[in-house]
């Protein structure tokens, strides 16, 4: 990223999105499509000796102590008691570093794998493979840029489960972000104006792209691991209740789209009618045409998505579900 702030290595990412015509309500508009990791955590048992080269000689340290003795190098900040922040030359965030708290000997990494790769992605692997004995995700969270879909079409969608939502509205009224599930939770499912939070965080968004909204997955603990299969199953739940099939009974039509009002409402339908509701909302979902290129260009990805979150555990196969 330059220093004005200009989106450059992103943009050079998303100018190789599969390439796709979107048929929206009769009104043909160019899509494109990435999917991505947006967030890596890592935990595992921190080694007690750690091989340090200097100009002069080889130091056996553990953890802790090889943190202290980068402290204060332009690119380690120390964050409390047992924490570090990885930063670039902009003093961006680049990784969190730190000891558990809560477990003994054990230890953790957070970082954006995109911005990494900008920086030190290769001795960051390495990096992981030495301090860790037992390396595992905790979290991965998978991405979704849509570019060029309208405000107006991709702001109706929806998640169907019947999991906690959070709309969040602009000053226009107009939804710039929506959260479905708790952020405790092991999937929480997010979309928002990405266009929108790069503008705010005053950084340059090429002319090119009209509109730019991101479908994000936060997955924790086993669903990290499954994440391929949890990636298919929410697709399987976002749709556009507003373009329904003529054979559903209107009846059926009208308290979908009062649940979609309110979402709160699903925990007062008792079990049969949430069954059949929510059942009619996934066959919604398998013709939805947005859905379905989501679907498509997902399978498309899939592999490289193995592919990278594999190496950052040096070949390590974590990943369940990514050869389906």
């Amino acid at each position: 990223m330059s220093k004005n702030g200009t989106i450059v290595n992103e943009w050079e990412n998303l100018t190789a999105l599969s390439n796709r015509r979107l048929n929206v309500h009769n009104m043909y508009t160019p899509l494109k499509i990435h999917w991505s990791i947006d967030r890596i955590t890592i935990v595992g048992t921190l080694k007690e000796n750690i091989y340090y080269h200097t100009q002069n000689d080889v130091l056996i340290l553990n953890f802790e102590q090889l943190m202290r003795v980068n402290e204060g190098n332009g690119y380690l900040k120390v964050v409390g008691n047992n924490g570090w922040q990885l930063i670039d030359q902009h003093e961006e965030n680049i990784a969190y570093i730190e000891i558990s708290k809560w477990q003994e000997g054990k230890g953790r990494i957070d970082f954006n794998p995109n911005k990494i790769n900008e920086f030190l992605a290769g001795s960051m692997k390495n990096f992981i493979h030495d301090i860790f004995l037992d390396p595992h995700f905790s979290r991965a969270d998978i991405a979704c840029d849509m570019i060029g879909v309208p405000d107006e079409f991709i702001t109706q969608y929806r998640v169907v489960d019947p999991v906690s939502f959070k709309p969040i509205y602009g000053r226009s009224g107009k939804l710039e972000t929506a959260y479905w599930g708790s952020r405790a939770s092991e999937r929480q499912i997010r979309l928002y104006n990405k266009k929108l939070e790069q503008e705010t965080k005053r950084k340059i968004v090429p002319k090119e792209i009209e509109t730019w909204w991101r479908l994000e997955l936060q997955l924790r603990r086993g669903k990290a691991t499954d994440w391929y299969d949890m990636v298919q199953e929410s697709l399987d739940s976002f749709t556009s209740p507003n373009y329904f099939p003529p054979d559903i009974k209107v009846n059926d039509r009208v308290m979908i789209l009062g649940l979609m009002a309110d979402h709160n409402m699903w925990g007062q339908l008792e079990r049969r009618m949430k069954y059949k509701l929510r059942n009619i909302l996934k066959e919604v979902s398998q013709n939805d045409e947005l859905t379905n290129h989501l679907r498509e260009t997902f399978a498309e990805s899939a592999e490289d998505l193995k592919i990278e979150l594999d190496t950052w555990l040096l070949g390590l196969d974590v990943t369940e579900g990514g050869d389906k």
